[in-house]
């Protein structure tokens, strides 16, 4: 490899969601692109699922979230007011009544708060969470409460993934979350030509004070506007 190489994208998200945006980067940037996925988390379900009451509604703040909950039997009917269009396919899928805010958390706790129907709002999400919805939407009145039903494990970053950030070769790694973030500065805190297109200034805030520099920040909170910022640093 040579510094005059094509970058090299560098895929860190869980194996499944990965390879998804490897397949949508492959595409939209053509099949010759240069790809490498190298996971530093996996997702595992915890249950049991929470009782949850006949009047409930369901919030997801992830993807994940609505499959552990479909994983692991859970009842269909429900409303399931999710942070955007990938979480609510996947609520959708399981029979959920999915509505999107098509954004960040602050769309989705904005939406709550304007739906018109309000009984127990139940939160289901991971082990590592960023912010307290739950608190904010019972500081507001509602019932809610949170629980985790599934959890991110961290894996060890990949001999050649590390090679790649640490050497001369251009190298593209998105990143979808501050914890993702957090987990990529500690496996490489040497990187060099790297540009880190993030999810959102919460994200690149994760980042140390060195790394920061790195990051640029996509128009939107989502993967098509992750993948967008991903394409200007491969064709500026």
């Amino acid at each position: 490899m040579t510094d005059n190489a094509a970058p090299l994208i560098l895929l860190t998200r869980p194996r499944p969601a990965g390879e998804r945006f490897a397949a949508a980067c492959r595409t939209e940037l053509g099949e010759g692109v240069e790809i490498l996925l190298a996971p530093l988390q996996e997702i595992a379900e915890v249950g049991p699922l929470p009782v949850i009451p006949e009047d409930a509604a369901l919030i997801f703040t992830s993807e994940n979230g609505a499959l552990s909950y479909a994983a692991q039997g859970g009842r269909r009917g429900l409303t399931a007011y999710c942070v955007g269009d990938r979480t609510a396919e996947a609520a959708s899928a399981a029979g959920l009544e999915a509505i999107s805010a098509d954004g960040a958390i602050d769309d989705l706790r904005t939406l709550i708060l304007r739906a018109p129907e309000k009984g127990p709002l139940l939160h289901l999400h991971g082990r590592h969470v960023t912010g307290d919805l739950s608190g904010q939407l019972r500081a507001a009145g509602l019932r809610a409460s949170g629980h985790v039903v599934y959890e991110q494990r961290d894996l060890r970053l990949s001999d050649e993934a590390r090679d790649a950030l640490t050497g001369p070769r251009r190298v593209v790694a998105p990143v979808f979350s501050p914890r993702s973030a957090r987990l990529l500065a500690r496996a490489a805190p040497d990187m060099r030509n790297t540009v880190l297109p993030c999810i959102s200034e919460a994200t690149r805030a994760a980042l140390p004070e060195a790394l920061r520099p790195h990051g640029t920040i996509s128009d939107r909170p989502d993967a098509a506007a992750i993948l967008i910022a991903v394409a200007r640093q491969l064709c500026p």
